[in-house]
């Protein structure tokens, strides 16, 4: 049941000494349970056994509290959690960032046997309870049953699944919840959970305020001012975590990763609404959103702009900035009537890269299994696992013609097996070749491969770069596929190699050899943003969006600068916004927004309690988004999150203009968003793309659908707006 050994695990038989070798003196030194925990990862039950008899800590934890136990939980490794619980490893930790168990682990990964062992062990049975009568599966309920440590959220989960199910409500008729912990709050932990909370669907909210207790107040909006609904209540601790009891009977919890809140959960009497932090969500009543809209069809305001092609050279066009003004993006299309569509070329296999412009031709990565693997998956879900394919795939760089999709030419880059897997939403193309108008790079990172051809599809070089293996921060087994797209500059070809193991990079490639210039180790985990360079302060500098925000010399990879705290899952490209840096992002533990100044140098971090400094012009510790990259046009900062959530910022002071649900309805997306003539454009997963009047206020002009899956970001030029659906590309015209 256990997931196959990746090729950098450690192999059976290694003593501590070998495994401190294998790892590095140094990592051995600063976390000496990295080769316990890497052992439990892969099953080596003779490595396990040899560490710990060498004295290594059983319950030496990573970075987020997860210990080997959880490793060996989660591949369903029985032999090893039973060795490693006979040595003492704790059963009721939970790891800091998810505040999962080694039970949870299992259970989430359908270990069955791993779980009944544990449960047996004394590991409190928690939601497992709940997840028994879901399958119904009466050996393991009976044995969460007898194992008796659940709370009464967990008791009342079951019931709930239970309904219509007569022998497992008998089984739990009079059935009592273990005792919990009641935990003594902190006035810092009182103070993160206090605040506004919102349910768009509701037309509710709640105030949560701490004043030496915590309280709760309902209410609701109506035009400018709220209009509370409820009296004030007394909110008393309830358990272990962040769970809370009113007297009304009513249960408050506060559920978040990372030590973020990211909701409210409130059940009175079995009905449960969620609420979002006011900062994460719309917050505003209906009569404010009609009066920011316009009604009635809006007309093509950019119709007779003169059209001055210019290339779309890169990951999201000049500068990665996303912006494509005089380009003659039309307002609106529709796939079913063929209003607009100019042109379609169906590709092999599956990517979500970009396509590039240059001229009159258009040029497109693919990455295609020879055994037809097309297995995708959109829409707003949390798993981890990768696609399990090992075949072998043909990864190739297709030209068209920017008029009429006509296919120039098809090279093929490269064939074999991956040497890295990919997540559901990824693909084995996933970054965008970047090109000068003479030669188009190319990045296989799965092949550890930089490519460059001419304008005629002749190999010019080829570069190896080691296997970028990327993927879950929090557990490298997980790949997810690296999606970093390379820059140019100064005859340079930039990559950023954000990668599991150590190996993290940034290096410059020269252009027109491909021979390594520098290289600069990162200490980094896993990041998925394509670097910025600028030269605002009069000397170029690469601006790379990690775990810890950097900029470097562009000349000489030097560092220049950093500035944390920032997400766990960087993703969104740095901005260049009125002589400002804009670098944000969407994952916990913190979503920040940074503006920051050019020129700086040093430690950037804000003191605790600020929010600006010399070198940050504004900031937020929320309000980043995940996916999708910002956007800075005409003045205004926009940020659309996963779900469709759109927020507009004044890019000059960091104040939020306004927030609104794209097209009302909201969705999925990946696509980052673009502009052109006075309008933003954002395409969902489902390829519906909503266009949006720029400026302060929410104004929806048009819904077009394209009818296909579209992951990647648009690129425009010369009059065609090109979009590359997972499996085609497609070419609009007014």
């Amino acid at each position: 049941m256990g997931r196959p050994a990746t090729r950098n695990g450690l192999r059976s038989g290694v003593g501590w000494l070998l495994a401190a070798a294998l790892i590095g003196p140094a990592a051995a030194q600063d976390d000496p349970g990295a080769a316990l925990r890497d052992a439990a990862r892969e099953g080596d039950a003779r490595a396990v056994e040899e560490l710990l008899a060498a004295g290594v800590e059983v319950d030496a934890p990573n970075r987020y509290g997860a210990t080997a136990l959880f490793f060996a939980a989660d591949r369903g490794h029985l032999d090893v959690v039973r060795r490693l619980v006979e040595a003492g490893a704790a059963l009721a930790v939970a790891d800091r960032f998810y505040q999962m168990t080694p039970l949870s682990r299992a259970a989430g990964s359908g270990h069955r046997e791993v779980v009944l062992f544990l449960l047996e062990r004394g590991s409190p049975a928690g939601s497992v309870l709940a997840r028994a009568v879901r399958l119904d599966d009466r050996v393991l309920f009976e044995a969460a049953l007898a194992n008796g440590q659940f709370d009464e959220d967990a008791l009342a989960a079951a019931r709930q699944a239970a309904a219509g199910l007569p022998e497992y409500l008998d089984l739990l008729e009079g059935v009592s919840a273990a005792a919990a912990e009641v935990p003594e709050l902190t006035d810092a932990e009182r103070a993160r959970l206090a605040g506004r909370y919102w349910n768009e669907t509701a037309a509710r909210g709640v105030v949560v305020a701490a004043r030496g207790v915590l309280t709760a107040r309902a209410f609701v909006t109506e035009a400018e001012e709220d209009r509370f609904v409820e009296g004030e209540v007394e909110l008393a601790p309830r358990g272990a975590g962040r769970n809370f009891t009113a007297p009304d009977g009513s249960r408050y919890g506060f559920p978040g990763r990372g030590g973020m809140v990211e909701a409210l959960v409130v059940d009175r009497g079995g009905e449960v609404t969620v609420y979002q932090p006011e900062g994460e969500t719309e917050g505003r009543s209906a009569a404010r959103e009609e009066a920011d809209t316009v009604s009635g069809r809006p007309t093509d305001l950019a119709a007779d702009l003169p059209v001055e092609p210019r290339p779309w050279p890169q990951f999201r066009g000049p500068d990665g900035s996303g912006i494509a003004d005089g380009q003659g993006v039309p307002l609106r299309w529709d796939a079913e009537t063929g209003e607009g569509i100019a042109w379609e070329r169906p590709l092999d296999g599956l990517g979500v890269s970009s396509p590039v412009i240059w001229g009159s031709r258009v040029f497109a990565v693919t990455a295609a299994s020879l055994t037809g693997d097309t297995e995708f998956r959109i829409g707003l879900y949390g798993d981890v696992d990768p696609v399990q394919n090992d075949s072998e795939h043909v990864w190739s760089l297709h030209a068209f013609v920017l008029e009429t999709g006509a296919a120039l030419w098809t090279t093929e880059i490269r064939r074999g097996v991956p040497l890295t897997r990919r997540h559901t939403k990824s693909s084995q193309a996933n970054a965008t070749p970047v090109t000068d108008g003479e030669r188009i790079v190319t990045l296989i990172g799965s092949m550890g491969v930089l490519v460059c051809h001419d304008f005629h599809g002749n190999l010019l070089w080829e570069q190896e770069i080691g296997e970028l293996n990327s993927g879950w921060f929090y557990d490298p087994d997980y790949q997810w596929g690296h999606a970093s797209s390379p820059i140019l500059h100064a005859g340079m070809a930039i990559v950023l190699a954000d990668v599991h193991g150590g190996d993290a990079f940034l290096g410059a490639f020269d252009l027109a050899t491909g021979a390594p210039v520098w290289r600069t180790g990162r200490d980094e985990v896993s990041t998925f943003s394509t670097p910025l360079v600028h030269d605002l302060a009069g000397a170029p500098e690469i601006v790379v969006n990690g775990t810890t925000i950097r900029g470097y010399d562009a000349a000489t990879g030097a560092e220049n600068w950093r500035l944390s705290p920032n997400s766990e899952i960087p993703i969104g490209v740095p901005l260049l916004g009125d002589g400002l840096l804009i670098v944000q992002a969407g994952y916990p533990p913190v979503r920040p927004i940074y503006a920051i100044r050019p020129g700086m140098r040093g430690d950037l971090t804000l003191a605790p309690g600020e929010a600006e400094s010399e070198a940050i012009a504004w900031s937020h510790d929320r309000g980043g988004v995940y996916i999708p990259s910002p956007l800075f046009y005409r003045g205004v900062l926009y940020l659309n999150a996963n779900n469709g959530r759109l927020s507009a910022y004044d890019a000059e002071t960091g104040e939020r203009l306004y927030r609104a649900r794209l097209g009302g309805v909201g969705g999925s997306y990946a696509a980052s968003p673009f502009a052109a003539d006075g309008r933003l454009y954002f395409t969902s997963e489902e390829g519906t793309t909503f266009v949006v009047r720029a400026g302060r206020g929410y104004e929806l002009l048009a819904q077009n659908d394209l009818d296909r899956i579209v992951m990647a970001s648009p690129a425009a030029s010369g009059g065609v707006l090109v979009i590359r659906a997972i499996d085609a590309l497609v070419g609009i015209r007014r």
